[in-house]
């Protein structure tokens, strides 16, 4: 942490007698308490014996006062020589208020600011990462015995951000091992927004010139083919049941013809005009598109080409069926298996766990899953002040035995079957689990780089159809258009967007085929007309 101003330190710069590169002169550097933030101010003279002696007045005027009543002079002639300024209480008391700004009360002034600035969806994802920042300064100044509010100004340093950059990387506040460069970078970013928010109130001096993680890929996973996705359909059934399969395998179809979102598969209509739906028409010169309005990511209204392989899907559906939702996958239905043992402890049992054991250990012990447990915790509220990032045991079978039966008394719940239609995250989270069975592996593990096992998600499979579409001969410029990207360089680093070998090997051998001529090079350089 850094440390905190001193009063009366004055430092003369340079130290050493000027030489005639010097022009500016003799300068005094030192914490102004008026402007809150280090200084430099000209001594006025090049001779060293009056810089030292204007250094011990500027010194005596910042312990006694003077330099404030003067409004910033460094010596009595420049008190007198330049006109007064009446510096007020309320001043030093709103430089003072602003230099002991915490992190929650400008928080909560950003959040107040954003909300009616930005989409909620962005700003849900802004809201997460500075609560993971949060945990992580909280942590550092716990483990040094700081029990104040975080400052914001002791925390937006160079120092504090780096140090939180390596915490990320190294997955604190997380459920996986490590973070990706990518992911911190992002994180990063979020973090910067704020501080900047910050530097712009003059709640801290300056905003600290961090740089970016260095990253190799950014593509996460790959584009799937063709029986990569009759794979995924297979496996449909086993992951979703049996009863739910139809629905799910005609969201994956949505997905595969159209190269959609997830937010934009669960937001695809028949016939509201305030969500994404298709756009028919009469005539035959008249091709098929589809509506996009402005509650997408991109925040602009859009109309674009609707896939053939999508409007054969559509056109499949009976007429009678074409009203609401295009798709609405239904949810999991998980029974509870008789023999099955797992139980919720109280909250105070919960409080008391997660003092000493991580949430994998906690886990264990209840017969739930880790994320399980951060639900429990999010609904309590409670807070860890940081995460375990090593293996706590395994907790005494008499202190699981007695959190059980106290458990037990508790008033119980009965579980009912959801009927609320599944948020984008659920969606994307089935799907993922269906690439998983499927065993569709779109980025290997490389322990090294700390890049974890990834299986087909939905992201997969819109890369897919960019994939497809380029192969097939569609320019940049429609593609472009089809995957709503305002530059086709997006499409390409983020989508993988380029010509396959194969595809590529076709057109070469089509254009130097057997059947072609090259007057250039036979003609030209033989004397007369051959063929190739």
């Amino acid at each position: 942490m850094p440390r905190k101003p001193e009063i009366g330190n004055v430092q003369l710069s340079p130290s050493r007698p000027l030489k005639k590169s010097d022009r500016n002169g003799y300068v005094l550097k030192f914490y102004c308490p008026i402007r809150q933030k280090r200084i430099r101010k000209s001594c006025g003279t090049r001779d060293r014996r009056e810089a030292r002696k204007v250094l011990r007045e500027c010194r005596e005027r910042l312990l006694n006062g003077d330099y404030v009543v003067s409004g910033g002079a460094i010596t009595a002639v420049q008190a007198a020589a330049e006109p007064m300024v009446v510096v007020s209480a309320a001043m030093v008391h709103t430089a003072n208020e602003n230099s002991l700004k915490t992190w929650d009360e400008c928080y909560q002034k950003y959040r107040h600011y954003k909300t009616s600035r930005s989409k909620t969806d962005s700003f849900k994802h802004s809201r997460s990462r500075l609560g993971i920042a949060e945990k992580i300064f909280q942590g550092y100044f716990d483990d040094r015995g700081v029990t104040e509010p975080i400052l914001v100004k002791d925390v937006m340093t160079l120092e504090m951000i780096e140090y939180m950059q390596e915490r990320l990387l190294e997955g604190d506040e997380c459920r996986y091992d490590r973070r990706s460069p990518n992911t911190v970078n992002s994180m990063t970013a979020s973090v910067m927004a704020f501080v900047r928010f910050c530097a712009k109130r003059d709640w801290i001096d300056r905003v600290p010139d961090i740089e970016s993680l260095a990253v190799d890929e950014v593509m996460k996973g790959r584009p799937i083919t063709g029986d990569e996705f009759d794979q995924m359909l297979r496996c449909t059934a086993s992951v979703v049941g049996e009863q739910q399969a139809d629905s799910w395998k005609l969201a994956l179809r949505v997905l595969w013809f159209s190269g959609f979102r997830v937010g934009d598969l669960v937001d695809f209509c028949w016939d509201d005009d305030r969500h994404i739906r298709p756009i028919w028409s009469d005539r035959d010169s008249v091709h098929p598109t589809i509506n996009v309005p402005s509650s997408q990511k991109n925040g602009r209204i859009q109309e674009i080409p609707m896939l053939p392989g999508l409007e054969d899907l559509l056109l499949s559906i009976p007429a009678c069926e074409r009203v609401g939702w295009i798709s609405n996958p239904k949810p999991l239905h998980h029974p509870i298996k008789p023999d099955a043992s797992w139980f919720q402890p109280a909250t105070d049992d919960l409080m008391s766990l997660v003092k000493q054991y991580s949430n994998l250990s906690i886990a264990s012990a209840c017969g739930v899953s880790e994320r399980t447990v951060r639900n429990w915790l999010a609904k309590a509220k409670i807070r860890r002040k940081h995460e375990f990032k090593r293996r706590t045991g395994a907790i005494p079978v008499d202190v699981v035995s007695d959190a059980q039966s106290r458990a037990a008394r508790k008033s119980g719940s009965t579980q009912g079957a959801c009927t609320e239609r599944l948020t984008k995250e659920r969606v994307s989270r089935v799907i993922a689990l269906i690439g998983k069975e499927a065993n569709i592996v779109v980025r290997q593990e490389d322990e090294r780089t700390g890049v974890r096992l990834k299986y087909a998600s939905a992201h997969d499979i819109r890369r897919g159809c960019a994939r497809r579409l380029i192969n097939s001969g569609v320019s940049a410029e429609t593609l472009k258009v089809v995957m709503r990207h305002a530059d086709f360089a997006t499409t390409e680093k983020h989508y993988g967007a380029m010509r396959s070998a194969q595809a590529a090997a076709a057109e070469v051998r089509q254009k130097l085929s057997a059947n072609a001529t090259s007057d250039a090079l036979v003609g030209g350089l033989m004397g007369g007309q051959k063929e190739t």
